[in-house]
Parts: C-alpha cells; sequence; structure tokens
C-alpha cells in the first residue's frame, strides 16, 4: 500500500479528497436519523412502554411546564402573592404555544398549593412534540424571568419537560463541543514538541480531521438501519483525532527516523510501510474490533456509538496507510519545512536520553521489566473492582 500510494501519489491525495467530498455530500442527500427519545429504551424498559402504549394510557411525552412562585412572608391569600400569580398567568396565557393553563386560585385546584401556603404552583402544557416545544419554550422562560424581576420579593421559577429538558442538553453539548475545541490546539501542541516542525505536525492533523468529516458524512448510511444519538458527532471527533494522528504520528516518525539513518525517501517508505504500517493496521483492526463489543450491549446509543467508532478508526486508518505515504513521497525531506530551532534541539537531545534510560534496563532484566509493568497495570485497574453501576438522576448535576 506505501509503496504505490508513493508511486502514485496524485491519484492517492485526489482521490482522499474526492472520497472526503463525496462522503459529505453523500450525508447532506441521505440525512442522518436519530435516535427517537420515545423509542429509545430497551429490554424491560421498552417492554414496559409498549404495554402502556397498547394499553391506552395518556401519552407520557407530555410537554408539562410549571411556575412556582414562593414568599417568604407572606401566605398565598396575600393580594401582593395574587398579584404576582396574575401576572404569571397573563403572561404565560399571551403565548398560543400552550394549552391546558391552571391557575392555583382556580376552583378545584387547591392542590397547587402548599400546606403553608406559602408557595404555589401555575401549570401548563406546551403544544406540539419534544422538539417544538423545546423551540417555543424560550419565549415563556424569557416571560416568566421579567415577572420575577417585575416582583423582587417573591421567587419567580420556571422548570419542566420542555424548558429543563432544553437547559441539560444545552448543558452536556456544550461540554463536548468543549472537549472537541479543546483537543485540537492541545493536539497541535502535543505534535509540535514530537516533531518541532510545522509541515509535519499539520499533516497527522489534517488527515485525522479529514478522516472525522468523512466518517460524518457517511455514517448517515448505516443510521437509517441504526438511528444515531444525537451527540455521535463529538464522539466521533474525539476518537478519529486520537487515532488518526496516533497511527500517523507512527508512520510519519518511522519514515523521518530511517531518513536521518541515511536511507533513500523511497527506502525509507518502505522501511517505514513494513513496520509502522503494519502497526497501524493491526492497531485499526483491533480497536475495531474492541469497539464491537459496544454491539453485544442492545443499548441503542451503545450501537450507534460502536458502528460510528468502527467506520471512522476504519477510515482513519486507511488514510494513514495511503494518503500519508504519497504526501511523504511528494514532500520528501521538505516535510521538516518550518522548524522550531528550540523544539527540535531539545526534542532530539531529550528523546534519546528518556528511550535509553527507559529501554537499557528493561531489554536487561525483561523479566523483571514485565513483571513490575505489569503489576503497575494491575494496581490502575484495582479501583474497577470498587465501582458500582447506577442510573445517574439530577442528584448527579450541578446544582446551577
Amino acid at each position: 500500500m506505501g509503496r504505490w500510494s508513493a508511486n502514485h501519489w496524485k491519484t492517492a491525495v485526489f482521490g482522499w479528497l474526492a472520497f472526503v467530498v463525496a462522503s459529505l455530500f453523500i450525508g447532506n442527500v441521505v440525512g442522518t436519523k436519530q435516535i427517537d427519545n420515545s423509542d429509545a429504551n430497551v429490554g424491560q424498559a421498552r417492554k414496559a412502554d409498549q404495554i402502556l402504549k397498547r394499553a391506552g394510557f395518556a401519552d407520557q411525552n407530555v410537554q408539562a411546564e410549571f411556575v412556582l412562585v414562593q414568599s417568604k412572608t407572606l401566605s398565598a391569600d396575600a393580594p401582593a402573592f395574587r398579584a404576582v400569580v396574575n401576572d404569571v398567568v397573563r403572561t404565560v396565557g399571551s403565548h398560543s404555544t400552550i394549552e391546558k393553563l391552571q391557575s392555583p386560585y382556580d376552583a378545584g385546584r387547591t392542590d397547587q398549593i402548599s400546606k403553608d401556603r406559602h408557595t404555589v404552583q401555575v401549570s401548563w402544557q406546551m403544544k406540539g412534540d419534544e422538539k417544538v416545544a423545546q423551540k417555543n419554550v424560550d419565549a415563556l422562560t424569557a416571560g416568566t424571568a421579567a415577572v420575577a424581576e417585575r416582583h423582587p420579593g417573591f421567587f419567580v421559577g420556571e422548570a419542566g419537560a420542555a424548558s429543563s429538558g432544553k437547559a441539560l442538553d444545552k448543558a452536556f453539548n456544550d461540554q463536548l463541543k468543549q472537549a472537541g475545541e479543546r483537543s485540537i490546539p492541545i493536539t497541535i501542541a502535543v505534535l509540535l514538541l514530537v516533531f518541532g516542525a510545522l509541515v509535519a505536525a499539520g499533516i497527522p492533523l489534517l488527515l485525522a480531521l479529514s478522516a472525522v468529516a468523512a466518517t460524518i458524512g457517511l455514517v448517515a448510511i448505516p443510521s437509517h438501519l441504526i438511528p444515531m444519538d444525537q451527540n455521535v458527532s463529538a464522539v466521533l471527533l474525539l476518537i478519529g483525532l486520537a487515532v488518526g494522528v496516533d497511527y500517523s504520528l507512527f508512520y510519519l516518525k518511522r519514515e523521518r527516523e530511517e531518513r536521518k539513518a541515511g536511507r533513500s525517501a523511497e527506502a525509507a517508505l518502505e522501511a517505514a510501510a513494513a513496520t509502522s504500517g503494519r502497526s497501524v493496521l493491526i492497531s485499526g483492526f483491533t480497536v475495531m474490533i474492541a469497539m464491537a463489543g459496544m454491539l453485544f450491549s442492545g443499548q441503542k446509543s451503545y450501537l450507534s456509538f460502536g458502528v460510528a467508532t468502527m467506520m471512522v478508526v476504519g477510515i482513519a486508518m486507511l488514510g494513514s496507510l495511503t494518503v500519508l505515504p504519497a504526501l511523504l513521497s511528494k514532500l520528501g525531506d521538505r516535510v521538516e519545512r518550518g522548524r522550531i530551532p528550540f523544539l527540535q534541539r531539545r526534542r532530539r537531545e531529550g528523546g534519546r536520553n528518556i528511550w535509553k534510560a527507559v529501554l537499557t534496563p528493561a531489554l536487561r532484566h525483561p523479566l523483571i521489566a514485565a513483571v513490575a509493568s505489569g503489576a503497575v497495570l494491575l494496581a490502575m485497574a484495582f479501583p474497577v473492582l470498587h465501582l458500582h453501576t447506577s442510573t445517574s438522576g439530577l442528584e448527579t448535576l450541578p446544582k446551577s
């Protein structure tokens, strides 16, 4: 693969670019089907959902909202308290996107007033399904927030399926987005430390990102058989960036070492393909087999993550074994362009000393090294024995 790519670098490079563009186009045309939250459960939980549907129970996905009005000093019977509640009812009732608005002062609604009569609840339902409700709920949360500002002596707060669900989704997605945003600059910094040259550091990153882009497009195809979790793109970025950079780094580092040892460009590439290239191939299939373990769970999110991660690992592996040698054959010694003098010097001096200090005693006493490293791995794995699985609830979330 390495020799063919080196001899046909234009076909390999431009073929890869065409593959990435075509993948994104296909993904855009086909569209990625996501998991339906109302049909996300498996096993006994799914069986219970089906029983509820067949038995004709009320829709369990009603988008209910409520506003809590509370005063530490005034009771629900005080005129000032009633004024705040009426303000909430007027504000909410002015929106056509709601239905079944219920005031605690309506007949038969005493259950919406606490026993100490210092807290009441105004409730309603959002029209439409979850997506429609979350789209329309912002205007209501803004309105109830304005009511709270107009009455600073009272606590006025809104929560519910649409508003709270949207806030939780945003918090979770922002964390994944932040992880993705941080991973790229950290990866660049690490690659610069390893290679000490801008071109050499940029190649693995660009290859990894292009593999991620291609996978995001192609994952639309299996999504119509196995719907994708809404966070699959963020997971693809993290996994794809990790393995893509790792595989390219193996290959590129070995090729540079062979060149420094005096081999020709062609011989260096063949040596890298025969050694690091083979390691990339074995590692890629090993990771894909490991990711396939998620398919045994039966859980729909895990199924989607398993399929998507196997795809991104396979595509990243393919790019490292074809496009990378093609680029190296074309660039030759120009891969060292953009050298950072300080990093180059520290990398040369520090790299040899570190690996010499690690490998010399390990090769001299292989049995002791194997036992010692095995003991360290067992010690690191020991905490797993004390883990207990559970379903996380609201108590695990930040108080904000």
